[in-house]
């Protein structure tokens, strides 16, 4: 049920907004008659270029070039950092 995502994200978001917060999770949901598919690497990559926002909030990855801090699990850089648990690649053949 997407209301479990969308309380979730209201008990632990800093940055919580009611409005962006249920209006994303109902459009995610496709209740609005077509469904989203969000492409985290695409989006951090547009909004946060330089990775300023990432390496605020995680700081074991501050040491990142721009080129890694995007997906630093592809880096040498950031030694065992985790994979992500969809592989981003695949975003894209989800229709």
């Amino acid at each position: 049920d997407w209301r479990r995502g969308a309380d979730w994200f209201e008990s632990y978001l800093l940055d919580y907004d009611v409005a962006s917060n249920w209006t994303n999770w109902v459009f995610a949901a496709g209740l609005n008659g077509r469904v989203n598919r969000f492409n985290v690497v695409k989006q951090s990559k547009q909004y946060d270029p330089d990775g300023d926002y990432l390496r605020h909030w995680l700081p074991e990855l501050q040491h990142l070039s721009i080129d890694h801090i995007h997906e630093p699990w592809r880096s040498t850089e950031a030694l065992n950092y985790p994979a992500p648990c969809v592989a981003p690649e695949r975003f894209a053949e989800r229709k």
